[in-house]
């Protein structure tokens, strides 16, 4: 590989190979992260906003148990997932952007490609072939088996997917994204509401929906990565992709285990039936998981070209204290307003799940946080120190579990779920920063991340001992609690005040139809002679 590579470029003791940012690159700055996450959280709203409305549907015709034997079956093609990715899509970006030749970069395609397209083949065929065996040891039957091919096959094809899916981002063909996510989004809730409520195949039909909805993406993507193959393999660069990505199936496992073992000891606990009603917490707790997908999904693109530049731990620390409030935000008005949510748009028999959702909303936070605060070992390229770390949270989780499920079956689930991604969080940032300093803002991260998780906390008290009637109002109070505090406790600094206040006026001079005035006298008004 050429000298470009990063790890040459970024010693510890060296600032050889350092830059100033371009023109283009202080262009982008923040600006640009936002406006990434914007639009591929746009996306992501208007897809997840669509499957929500399914949930209910799924309710009148799932019941708990059913939705039990969802959680589990998606639980186990999940950890396949884990499995075969083997976090090569993070991999991917980050040899991506080692050099900007084309042929470097196909090269990188193919070896991608190959990766993901013959080893998973060969775990998910094995698995296929022991449908029975799955179904038996999960549920002690074996008439699921049917659902576990759908759901392997689904996992296999949304494997190679990820490669057009991750190449439209990192292009920065945003369009073209929407484009994907859209088609696969839209065909799925088509083909679920057919399979679900018209032929009512239950389970079955979610599952054959997903599958069908992926065979669609896997071939109108086709176009994005197919002209890009190349004949000749770089053994060594795929050798180092390989080195580089192995420990991701250590640290998967344990991340595994810190978002879905939960479900298997709920069910060995509690039964299928509150397993089914932790899904469904766990499917509204997504509303603060679009943001830090999307959020996720703009990141590496917009941080990895400022990588040898001075400003790059600078756009970092700003990029991740503007995480906390967004995602924040999101944490709040989800606990403060989804237990009339489900009041309004469930069955009586899913309401007590609510109670889950402002947990998992501040463990969804605690995952963006621990992907924010990696940034210093993915840059330094020492992901195999994030196994170590993700297998210590992992046993805390574990421990958590069966101290919590027994008695507060998954509410407990939720609740431990949290510990454990916070202390993994912090573990992370402990390591990254000794490996590569970033100027984090202590006090706004700490701000916005305690404000939401006391206003979550203040949303579940209203929600045991206030009526729903009364109860209006001081949701209300909470929701606008949390912008006003940190307003008036100094997060947003002066700076960047002024910016938001332009963007507002260029906005309402746009709803105007007038036009606005840069320096800041307001559409329409005369400059001074």
């Amino acid at each position: 590989m050429s000298d470009t590579r990063v790890d040459e470029g970024l010693q510890d003791d060296e600032d050889a190979g350092r830059r100033e940012p371009t023109d283009a690159q202080l262009r982008r700055g923040l600006g640009g992260l936002a406006s990434d996450v914007a639009f591929y959280g746009t996306t992501r709203v208007f897809l997840k906003s669509l499957a929500f409305l399914l949930v209910p549907l799924y309710a009148h015709f799932l019941t708990p148990a059913e939705f039990g034997v969802l959680e589990l079956v998606l639980a186990v093609a999940a950890l396949v997932d884990v499995v075969i990715a083997a976090n090569m899509d993070g991999v991917f970006a980050r040899f991506y952007f080692d050099q900007e030749g084309r042929l470097w970069r196909r090269k990188i395609i193919t070896i991608y490609f190959l990766v993901e397209s013959l080893y998973p083949a060969i775990v998910v065929g094995v698995l296929i072939g022991l449908a029975r065996v799955l179904s038996e040891a999960v549920f002690g039957v074996e008439i699921y088996a049917l659902l576990f091919i759908v759901v392997l096959v689904d996992v296999y094809l949304t494997n190679i997917v990820d490669l057009p899916m991750t190449l439209a981002r990192l292009r920065r063909k945003r369009a073209t994204f929407a484009f994907y996510s859209l088609t696969r989004g839209l065909t799925q809730i088509v083909i679920s509401v057919l399979l679900v409520a018209v032929w009512e195949l239950g389970v079955k039909g979610i599952l054959i929906a997903s599958l069908a909805a992926v065979g669609v993406a896997f071939v109108i993507t086709a176009r994005e990565w197919v002209r890009d193959l190349v004949r000749q393999i770089d053994w060594r660069v795929a050798r180092e992709m390989i080195s580089f990505a192995w420990p991701g199936i250590i640290g998967g496992l344990a991340f595994y285990t810190l978002n879905l073992v939960d479900r298997f000891f709920i069910q060995h606990y509690h039964g299928l039936a509150d397993s089914g009603l932790y899904g469904i917490a766990f499917r509204y707790s997504q509303i603060v998981i679009v943001a830090v997908f999307a959020f996720r999904l703009g990141w590496a693109p917009w941080h990895y070209p400022w990588l040898n530049t001075d400003g790059h731990p600078s756009m970092v620390a700003r990029g991740a204290t503007y995480y906390f409030f967004v995602v924040g935000f999101l944490v709040v008005l989800t606990s403060t307003w989804i237990r009339p949510a489900f009041e309004l748009i469930l069955p009586e028999d899913f309401h007590e799940s609510s109670r889950a959702v402002a947990p998992l909303a501040l463990a969804a936070m605690a995952t963006g946080a621990h992907r924010v605060f990696k940034v210093g070992i993915a840059v330094k390229k020492r992901m195999r120190l994030m196994a170590p770390l993700a297998v210590i949270a992992a046993g805390l989780a574990i421990g958590l579990y069966f101290l919590l499920i027994p008695p507060f079956s998954f509410v407990g689930a939720a609740w431990g779920t949290v510990a454990a991604l916070a202390a993994f969080a912090l573990l992370v940032l402990a390591v990254s920063q000794r490996l590569y300093p970033v100027p984090w803002d202590w006090y706004r991260i700490l701000l916005a991340a305690g404000g939401a998780a006391g206003i979550a906390l203040a949303a579940l008290a209203i929600d045991a001992w206030v009526g729903m009637a009364v109860s209006i109002g001081p949701r209300v109070g909470l929701t606008l609690a949390f912008p006003l505090a940190l307003l008036a406790l100094g997060f947003f600094p002066p700076d960047d005040r002024a910016k938001l206040r332009a963007i507002a006026r260029r906005l309402a001079s746009r709803v105007r139809g007038k036009p606005h005035d840069p320096a800041g006298r307001g559409p329409g008004t005369e400059a001074p002679t």
